[in-house]
């Protein structure tokens, strides 16, 4: 009987120790998922990024030329003008562009491993030979 006991003593104790190793590999899984979603998404955040400084760059462009379109009426301001269309443009293409990358990407989720841990009380409930009374 003494036996018994220790022998599922035992096996309570390596289920334990895998069900933490179990765990623990899951959330490194996640970790590397996101990471990786993450590497994918930073080039649409930068050029995200680099269309909001374009199109704050364009305000100076083009108070510069409603000021000397209004002061001089003179075609200096169809040139600054110009500029500030330029920089709006470019802020466009790079926001579409980013917008793009980051629609492609999809959220920063671990689908990978929450697939795997919904799993994961099927498979113990299951347990090794496959019948469905354990727990």
């Amino acid at each position: 009987m003494r036996d018994v006991i220790d022998r599922l003593q035992e096996g309570a104790f390596k289920v334990s120790e895998q069900a933490q190793r179990l765990v623990r590999a899951e959330i490194a899984l996640a970790q590397a998922e996101i990471k990786f979603k993450m590497q994918q998404a930073a080039p649409g955040v930068g050029l995200l990024v680099l269309a909001g400084a374009l199109a704050f760059l364009s305000l100076f462009a083009v108070m510069i030329a409603i000021i000397w379109g209004i002061s001089t009426l003179v075609p200096l301001w169809l040139a600054a003008l110009i500029t500030a269309v330029g920089f709006i443009v470019l802020a466009g293409i790079c926001g579409l562009a980013g917008k793009s990358i980051l629609a492609k990407v999809g959220p920063p989720v671990p689908e990978t491993a929450i697939g795997i841990a919904k799993a994961t009380p099927g498979e113990f409930a299951r347990g090794a030979d496959g019948r469905e009374d354990l727990l």
